[in-house]
């Protein structure tokens, strides 16, 4: 049972353009954060290039899994960008979370048990010495998207084996006539 579209070229399509839109939209973001900003610190100047790291790239995963659907290493970038995304966290003051395009988060903030939805929005919070807030959540979204891609490695190298298990025996074919 597939926890995905049966399409797999459809999937990809998806989860590349979520990628690419939700990188956009991030770097956007932190434009008009900057255009925003008076003075930029050396430390707010490094979690500014963090921010349009990781959000450049969610743009070149998507941009891989769309120019080359059959490429494994589009879908391993697109794996690594979705792990980020999949824990946000924030303990003794610090904080981390990221996600570009889709979130729908479950976990605990302040010993609660919240939810978060977010549709087409990117963010990205690094912080460090904040306040003693405490909080864990999964990306429900990236969890998905990861299930699928692994599904979509699997298929790949099923057929990849049924290629090269249907040469082998027309090798060996050949070697008897």
């Amino acid at each position: 049972m597939k926890l995905r579209i049966k399409n797999t070229d459809l999937t990809l399509k998806i989860i590349g353009w979520v990628q690419i839109i939700g990188g956009i939209i991030g770097i956007g973001a932190i434009g008009y954060i900057l255009l925003q900003t008076e003075t930029i610190s050396g430390i707010l100047l490094l979690l500014i290039l963090i921010g349009i790291f990781l959000f450049s790239f969610s743009i070149f995963s998507g941009q891989k899994i769309l120019t080359e659907p059959k490429n494994p290493a589009g879908i391993k970038y697109s794996l690594v960008n979705q792990f980020i995304q999949l824990f946000q966290w924030g303990i003794f003051g610090y904080k981390m979370s990221v996600s570009a395009g889709l979130t729908f988060c479950i976990g605990f903030d302040k010993g609660s048990l919240v939810f978060n939805f977010t549709f087409i929005t990117s963010e990205f919070n690094l912080s460090i010495r904040s306040g003693n807030d405490a909080f864990f959540k999964i990306n429900l979204v990236a969890l998905l998207i990861i299930l699928a891609l692994f599904d979509i490695l699997k298929e790949y190298k099923t057929e990849c084996t049924a290629i090269n298990n249907a040469l082998v025996f027309t090798k060996k074919a050949d070697d008897i006539y």
